[in-house]
């Protein structure tokens, strides 16, 4: 939905939390929520729209209104918003980028859930330290991909970019080439693929040209993409017997933090993740 459409919906009118984004039609955070909403028969709807930059100053003052309890924020707003809103958690400060508001009284805290949701699944597999970590993609998911990686004792991270000297990188990580980046598979404990590559409907694609797969060999290998679970980059992977993770427990977690953070409640995990097991192909 369009925000201008959405001010003219009666919906607006009721207690409502928010996906702001451009686009967000693809977006299943809004199936995720409303079940977990429907789950606690909580007077609440969780609404995606569009939200186009001029349109800024107009959500800004939205989120005055009375039925504003909240929102997510996705592409292209982590940054834009973070510097919009009143005040921040340490987290969010250190990522300087949102993907949750909470609404506290009239005030607005900007939270960042991505780096949980990105170290749980790490968590149930039991992983309590990582030394060494590459990662395909210097995009905006990956500043929260490494603070969560700190957090589980990360020393050295290679980040693998397609134009790395052109970056501007005040983290504490190597930025390689696509060239380079075999040099160093060899030495770390996981690989994170937070690039588009293997998404759907271009599902084929990978971050791994097939003559390279055998270095992800000995390691762990994760992948951001949700939609399809089992991605080409994982299925590299498992031809050399790599454990894999998938990206949708990530996107379960980060939602189960957000919608803790709006209402107080548990986010109902087996009925979200049961639900959405049977939506997406693995």
């Amino acid at each position: 939905m369009k925000f201008s459409e959405f001010l003219r919906d009666p919906i607006s009118l009721r207690d409502h939390i928010l996906l702001i984004g451009n686009p967000v039609s693809h977006s299943i955070s809004p199936i995720m929520h409303n079940l977990a909403i429907e789950h606690h028969a909580l007077d609440l709807e969780y609404v995606a729209i569009e939200v186009q930059i001029d349109e800024l100053p107009s959500l800004i003052a939205h989120f005055n209104s009375i039925n504003f309890k909240g929102a997510n924020i996705t592409f292209p707003y982590k940054e834009t918003l973070f510097k919009l809103i009143d005040w921040h958690s340490d987290l969010a400060k250190s990522i300087q980028a949102i993907n949750c508001i909470q609404k506290l009284g009239q005030e607005l805290v900007g939270h960042n859930t991505d780096s949980f949701g990105f170290v749980e699944p790490l968590r149930d597999l039991g992983l309590k330290k990582l030394n060494s970590v590459l990662i395909f993609g210097f995009g905006g998911a990956t500043k929260a991909v490494i603070h969560g990686l700190r957090d589980l004792g990360m020393n050295e991270c290679w980040v693998v970019s397609r134009k790395p000297k052109r970056l501007q990188n005040d983290l504490p990580i190597n930025l390689i080439s696509y060239d380079e980046w075999v040099e160093y598979a060899v030495k770390v404990d996981l690989i994170v693929n937070t690039t588009p590559l293997g998404m759907h409907p271009n599902s084929e694609n990978s971050p791994v040209d097939a003559k390279f797969t055998e270095f992800l060999a000995d390691s762990i290998c994760y992948d951001i993409v949700y939609n399809p679970q089992k991605t080409t980059f994982l299925r590299q992977a498992e031809q050399h017997n790599c454990v894999t993770i998938s990206g949708l427990p990530m996107l379960i977690y980060q939602a189960s933090r957000s919608f803790e953070l709006w209402t107080g409640q548990t986010f109902p995990m087996f009925k979200i993740k049961e639900y959405l097991n049977n939506v997406f192909p693995s």
